[in-house]
């Protein structure tokens, strides 16, 4: 996750959006929040409560139940212009004595916010905290289980397998690891691979993948690998 510091702001990409630009999705439950969002234009994430992966391009606001007829679906998202640490007194100075007022919070800067034409709904989980998505998820979604990547990872990085000519089974049962099954196994002359595909929010990048004895665990990003599959190959082999 990028490096932020109290009152310094970190300016979103510039680069043109396209289908894999990030879209980090977020919970507001009540009309205050909602508020603040679409007319003050930020929104807040708590420091000790943040996922591990905050940068992305866009946020889409999951409203909860809590909104009636309006609840449980995503029915907007906003480009994210920059962001940066401050307090919960800074953001919300009419409410110096809360009890969280020196808490340190993300401060997520937005653009207008942009209407979905047809509302994400969430049919299967009931409860729903933050998730990194595609923007081209984000606008072909029907449920809010269509925006996790990692299934659809898999199907690409083992497509890219086979097209090299190697061996490769799905959901290999393991004895190890924090899985039972890993996503992928790839065998070689040198022995196995166990390949385990995560999501971007449970993504940590300075943690190498542990090698025990002749089987090699390597853990990959869903999203760098829907970007570039060959890439992240290559990057495997190395």
């Amino acid at each position: 996750m990028t490096q932020l510091q109290r009152n310094r702001p970190v300016y979103r990409h510039t680069s043109p959006a396209d289908a894999w630009t990030p879209v980090l999705v977020a919970v507001v439950n009540n009309e205050k929040d909602l508020q603040r969002a679409l007319k003050e234009h930020w929104y807040r994430i708590p420091v000790k409560r943040a996922p591990r992966q905050i940068a992305a391009e866009y946020l889409a606001l999951y409203q909860t139940g809590k909104f009636g007829a309006q609840g449980r679906r995503i029915n907007i998202y906003a480009p994210i212009l920059r962001y940066h640490i401050v307090t919960r007194r800074e953001l919300i100075p009419d409410e110096p004595d809360h009890p969280r007022a020196h808490d340190q919070y993300f401060k997520l800067e937005l653009g207008d916010f942009i209407p979905l034409k047809t509302p994400i709904t969430n049919k299967r989980h009931p409860r729903l905290t933050f998730l990194i998505t595609t923007l081209e998820r984000l606008l072909q979604a029907q449920d809010v289980s269509d925006l996790w990547l990692r299934e659809a990872a898999r199907k690409k990085l083992y497509t890219a397998v086979r097209e090299r000519g190697l061996a490769v089974e799905c959901w290999y049962p393991v004895d190890m690891g924090d899985r039972p099954e890993a996503d992928l196994a790839l065998f070689g002359p040198d022995g196995r691979i166990h390949l385990y595909i995560e999501e971007p929010e449970d993504w940590v990048f300075d943690e190498p993948g542990p090698v025990w004895e002749n089987q090699r665990v390597v853990r990959v990003n869903a999203l760098e690998v829907l970007r570039d599959a060959a890439d992240v190959l290559r990057q495997m082999w190395e």
